[in-house]
Order: structure tokens, then sequence, then C-alpha cells
């Protein structure tokens, strides 16, 4: 028995070290050396190349960094820094101890453990990762000295924005190499490691944390009395935007709207970094045209490509996902239902008083003129009539075409307050929506990131348009085509600012399709082109937004291309009419426009289609038989058909028929549906 135990007792010894020992080994046998591990600053670009955001990386030797940077960081992070061995056992011990017995959260990570952190793992908070991090560190003491791991600490951990190392983070936040940082300043970077996103010194969060760190530096004799108490007043008023022109010109939002869509393709920031360029969508001058002009506490504006989604400018208080009541910049989207269901430009809507419950709903002037027509009502931006057809149309209708089929995203109303716009979203939202109305129903989603590429020139990522959804109209109110819809709101659109509330977007040879909006202490203006969607947003106003955001959209617009680009919709072809108001079904005489432009319009789509035909049989002698429609959606169905095949039969339909196929294959299989779309326009083929 007594050797048994023995036995038992050794086998336990022995695996005690041996199983440790293995799994160091398992971590550390082929890790590269820190040097080559040392992340650069992430690199931003504007669409033609040059930078957005590019702050360099900066390394110091250890005897040139500054005490005060060593000493601030080693007070703050790891006190017992230079005596243990990795990991710090009495830390975790208290950092336990203080999860256990209190609400605040401490990390056990010293200043080791967060450089294996930095150079060799993720950001994931796993026990697995937990372990790594604790056997990296310990190789890491047994092959470099504390001072060389301070060196590589100081000169690579992340500080928010992009940024990593304390020397590339004193240019960027405060325009200073490390030797002039006050010690305010260096408290501030100090403070930052605690949350890099959420603490770093363009954050309000960061002061809270830097009188922490002042008050250590203060208790540990690094700091006189007089020092501390000079650093928390200058804490006060201190406002890194204003101080430093490379802050001042650096836009956070626009930077994390840029983050967010990495992350949405699957790429963290941290694992961005070893010089990874990202090219964005952004074009420089329009940038910089917003920024000059607008200010960003009180506007927002947005600048998309509509059938791309490529976002050229994004300038503004939360431009990200900042939400804000749309008010009459709603009424397009369910006047293009209307249309869809029948419903003419010169059909009448009652202008009388209405009462829904306890609300009695007014027009903007208070006055009411017994019947108008649908296009004045949409060029007056008329309450009453709006109210009216969107009644006749269904809240629940309209809900779910704004949520299911323009996929909106926002807080709803549920009454028919909803009608008037006080849906809140954001202008990504807006544009995602009016990019249906300009493309004939095609839902494309903004996005802003052109292509990810790492230091040696590898793709990561390139640029593929986001076709969220094709427009279908919810059965008994298809009665027109979603590009049928789409002409007739445009026309609509159009007499808004010819003849309408937004006469003041209109500028001499150009043509603007727009529509405002105004709602409590918000207002808006969206117009466009056969290109361009530019939507500007104002906070914190109460005159109408044909007083204030329509003439500065003007202002902006009138030094870009927007209104030269002609839509490409057949905006002059001859749209059948129906009589939806008597409840008929029977298509009448074609809606009255100019015969002669119609016949062109219609000729020339048919002399397109013809020519891309004859071009594919001269291309293919022997071209394989176009499929019809029910064999393109059966193969779809079974998943045996290809992008380009579809494309190939598709060359022999016209486009209205195109776009109908393409709707119904989104539904079926939304990434096929998305890569033919961006065939079709590389290939110039109308849809």
């Amino acid at each position: 028995m007594k050797k048994f135990l023995f036995l038992l007792f050794l086998a336990f010894f022995i695996l005690s070290f041996t199983i440790p020992l293995m799994i160091y080994n398992r971590y550390t046998v082929n890790l590269p050396a820190p040097q080559n591990r040392i992340p650069t600053s992430l690199v931003v670009e504007y669409s033609d190349g040059t930078p957005l955001y590019s702050p360099k990386t900066v390394w110091i030797d250890f005897e040139d960094i500054p005490a005060l940077v060593k000493d601030s960081i080693i007070v703050s992070e790891d006190k017992r820094f230079y005596t243990h061995s990795g990991v710090d056992l009495i830390g975790i011990a208290r950092a336990l101890f203080t999860i256990l017995t209190t609400d605040e959260i401490q990390g056990g990570s010293t200043i080791t453990q967060q450089l294996a952190r930095t150079l060799y793992l993720t950001q994931e908070r796993t026990w697995k990762r937990k372990i790594k991090e604790a056997f990296i560190a310990i190789w890491l003491e047994q092959n470099y000295s504390k001072n060389e791991i301070l060196e590589m600490y100081i000169n690579s951990v992340y500080l928010g924005n992009g940024v990593y190392g304390f020397p590339a983070a004193a240019k960027f936040y405060f325009n200073k190499t490390l030797e002039q940082l006050t010690p305010l300043e260096v408290a501030m970077l100090t403070a930052t490691l605690r949350s890099p996103e959420k603490a770093n010194p363009l954050m309000e969060l960061n002061k809270d944390f830097t009188k922490n760190v002042l008050r250590k530096m203060k208790e540990a004799g690094f700091l006189t009395e007089l020092e501390y108490s000079r650093a928390l007043e200058e804490l006060k008023n201190i406002n890194i935007r204003s101080t430093n022109n490379f802050a001042r010109s650096f836009d956070q939002d626009l930077f994390w709207m840029i983050v967010t869509e990495l992350k949405e393709l699957g790429f963290e920031l941290g694992d961005l970094r070893s010089g990874f360029r990202v090219r964005t969508t952004i074009d420089k001058k329009l940038q910089e045209l917003l920024m000059s002009n607008i200010t960003k506490d009180q506007w927002a504006g947005l600048i998309v490509e509509h059938s791309t989604g490529k976002i050229r400018a994004a300038y503004g208080l939360g431009i990200i996902n900042g939400r804000r009541q749309v008010g009459s910049a709603i009424k397009p989207f369910y006047y293009y239902l209307a249309f869809m269901a029948g419903y003419n430009l010169d059909d009448t809507l009652p202008d009388e008083p209405i009462k829904i419950g306890r609300w009695e709903p007014e027009n903007f002037d208070k006055k009411f003129r017994g019947k108008v027509t649908i296009e004045y009502a949409l060029a007056h931006s008329l309450n009453i009539p709006s109210i009216n057809l969107f009644l006749k149309l269904g809240q629940g209708t309209v809900m779910n075409f704004l949520k299911n089929t323009l996929m909106i995203s926002g807080f709803y109303p549920n009454d028919a307050t909803l009608a008037l716009g006080t849906l809140e979203t954001s202008l990504v939202d807006i544009a995602q929506g009016y990019s249906a109305i300009f493309t004939g129903g095609l839902v494309v989603k903004p996005r802003i990131v052109e292509y990810v590429k790492d230091k040696n020139g590898y793709l990561y990522y390139s640029y593929t348009p986001a076709l969220l959804n094709v427009v279908k109209a919810p059965k008994g109110l298809d009665k027109r085509s979603p590009v049928e819809a789409s002409v007739l709101m445009l026309r609509a659109m159009e007499k808004v600012v010819t003849e309408g509330t937004s006469r003041s977007a209109q500028m001499p040879g150009r043509k603007i399709y727009g529509k405002s909006g105004s709602a409590e202490n918000y207002a808006w203006f969206v117009g466009g082109d056969g290109k361009y969607l530019f939507i500007l947003a104002r906070d914190n106003v109460k005159e109408v937004s044909g007083l204030v955001v329509t003439p500065k959209w003007r202002e902006i617009a009138i030094r870009t291309e927007i209104g030269y680009t002609p839509i490409s919709l057949p905006i002059n072809s001859k749209i059948t009419r129906f009589n939806v108001m008597d409840k008929s079904e029977s298509p009448t005489q074609p809606e009255s426009m100019a015969d002669e432009t119609s016949q062109i319009e219609n000729q020339k789509a048919a002399t397109q289609t013809e020519t891309v035909v004859k071009q594919t049989q001269s291309e293919n002698p022997n071209p394989q038989k176009a499929l019809s429609r029910e064999e393109i959606l059966t193969r779809v169905q079974n998943s045996n058909i290809s992008a380009n095949e579809i494309i190939e039969s598709l060359k022999s339909f016209s486009p209205d028929e195109r776009r109908s196929v393409l709707a119904e294959i989104n539904s079926i299989a939304p990434d096929l549906a998305a890569e033919i779309y961006q065939k079709l326009l590389d290939q110039g083929i109308e849809f």
C-alpha cells in the first residue's frame, strides 16, 4: 500500500511539472521574434490612394523614453513589473478578490502579458487565451530583459483609433514627441490603456481615468503636489480637438464607420496591423467640401452613389448610426408604394380636416384646399392628403414595406404619425431607402470599404455592391412595376424642386430630384440625380427645411457634379394609368406625356436590347440557347446555375424582365443576386 501511494505521489509530482512544460513548449516553441511582430498603425486611404488616416509608427529606444512615461505606466499597470517573472500571482489574487467582493472589475495581466497579447494573440476573452498569454509572457521574460520588454511594450501597445505605441500616440493626439509631453498628457495616454476605444484622449471618459493615473503618480512620488494640482486644473479645460490640428482634421466618427464595416466583413481592428492598407470609397474633394461647409455638432451629410452604394463623403454628428426623426422625407417611400399600387400623379386626395383618435393633424400652413392631386400634395409636402394616402394603403402595409422591403431600421411609432415621419432612423438607412426610388427598385446598402490589402499587396477584400433587396410590391398592390413606380416618383420629386417646397435647391443647367423633411428639432433635404444621392440633416433647428437645410444643400451641391447625370430609367416613357380610386383594375389610356419623346425612349430601350443580343451572337457564333425565366429560377432553386449562365440568358430579356428575374433570384439566393447585379453593372447591361 505504501509503495502504491509513493508511486501515485511520484506520478502526480512528475505530471505537475511535465504537463505545464508540455503546454509551455506547445505555445512557445515556434514563436517568431517579437521584433517581427511589432504592429504598425493602420493606413486608411481616400478613393484616389491619398492618405485619409495614416499615423506613422515611431520607435524610441529605451534610454530615450522619458522616465515619467515609464513610471506612469508601471505605477498604473504593473507595480511589481521588475520583480515578477511574467505572471504576477499576487496581482491575480488581488484582482480575483476585488471581483468577488466588489462590483469593480480589475485585470490581473502584467505588462509582459499585455505585450504577449499585443504581439501574438487576439483580444478575445477566453480562458484558453489567458493560458496562452501567461505561457508566452513567461517565455518573453526568459528571453528578454525587463527593459527590453518595457521598450517593446511602450512602442507597440494599442492606444485607440488604430494607433500603436506611445510615440505614435503622442504625435496623433497631441502633435508632440514623447519628450515634449506634459505630465497631464503622459497621464492621459497612460489612462488610455484601460480602454483604448472608449477612453482615449478624444473621449470624455478619458478624464475620469486620467485623474486616477495622476493620483497614483503623485502617491508614488513621481509628481509633486504642485504638479498634481496644476495637472488637475489643466484637465478641466483641455480639449484635444481644439488644440491639435491633426486631431481636429481626424474625424473619429468616419474612422469608426470604416472600422464597423471592416468588422462586418470579418476583420478586427487588432488584426489589421503590420501595415494593412484600407482603401475607402471616400472622394477626397467631396469629403473636404462637406467638412469645410458644415459644423459637426449641428449637421450631418452623406453623399452616396445610389446604384453601387459607394459612400463618397460622410461627415457630421451621428453619421454612423445616429437616429433622427425624418419628417416629410419619409413621404416618397409610401408614395412610391402607392404608384406601384396603381395610383396616378393626377389622382386627387382629400385635403380636409381629419381626426384620428385624439390626433388632429394639420398642414404646415394650417390651410385646407379641399382636394389636391398626388403630385401637388408631394410637391408642397401637404400633410393631410399624405395621411389620407397612407391610410388608404394601410399602416401595416406601409410599415412592412419600410422594414422588410426597403429594409430601413430604426424606431417606428405604432400609429399613423408614421405618415409624417416620426420614424427615427439614420442617414445611411434613408440613403438605402431612396436608392430603390432612384434605381427602379434596387435596395443597395451604402458601404465605405473599397479594398483591404496587407503590406505585401495581398488582396483580402474587394468591393462588391451589397444588394439587400429588389423591390417587389405586396400582392394586390402590384399593378405597376418598381421601375414604372420609380419613374412616377422621380417626376413628382422633380416638381418638389421646380415648383414645390424645395425650390431653393434649383441649380441652373442641372436637374435635381429631391424631398425635404422637417420634424421636431430636425430638418432634412434629400436630393440626387442619375448618379448621386446627397442627404443633409441639421439638428436643433426650429425653422422648416426649406429655409435652412435646402439652401445649405445647394451651397454645397453646386460645387459638385450633382445634377448633371441624367436618370438611367426611362423617365419620359408612357406609364399606364389605373383607376384605383374607383377600385377598378382595368388600365385606361397612358398618362399624358410627350409622345415623340416617349417613342424615342421606347425605341432606344428596344435598340439596346437588340444590340446586346447581336453582340452576344457575334462573340459566340454558336450561342447556348437562352434559358427561360422558369428554367433560370428552377436551376437557382436547385443551386446548379452560375451567375455567368444567368447573365447570358438575361441578355435576350428586356430590361424590365431582367429586373423582374433579378428580384425573384434575390428572394431565393441573395448572394447570387448580388453577384449578378455587380456583373450587370460591370458589363453595362441595362436592367
